[in-house]
């Protein structure tokens, strides 16, 4: 696997991570009564310690996804058709 590939994958993977988190800040300091009155701070410390956590998890998604998830795409003939409708 291309560093690369990895690369692309683990940003993929730490901007979802980020929304979910963030998501998950705003509905913790909203909907818990203390954290109501500093809920700009909570959320920006939740969402702060998501992105912290999310990195190394982001980069270790990267690494783990098998290898064959990686070739590029590669035009066939369907095994549907008895001759291609154009040059492959």
């Amino acid at each position: 696997m291309t560093s690369l590939a990895r690369v692309q994958i683990a940003l993929l993977f730490y901007s979802c991570f980020c929304v979910v988190s963030f998501t998950a800040a705003v509905y913790a300091a909203t909907l818990f009564p203390p954290l109501v009155p500093n809920a700009g701070l909570w959320i920006a410390a939740l969402t702060a310690a998501g992105m912290f956590v999310g990195a190394p998890i982001a980069w270790l998604v990267g690494k783990a996804l098998p290898r064959e998830w990686h070739n590029p795409l590669v035009a066939r003939q369907s095994p549907l058709a008895h001759e291609p409708a154009r040059e492959i």
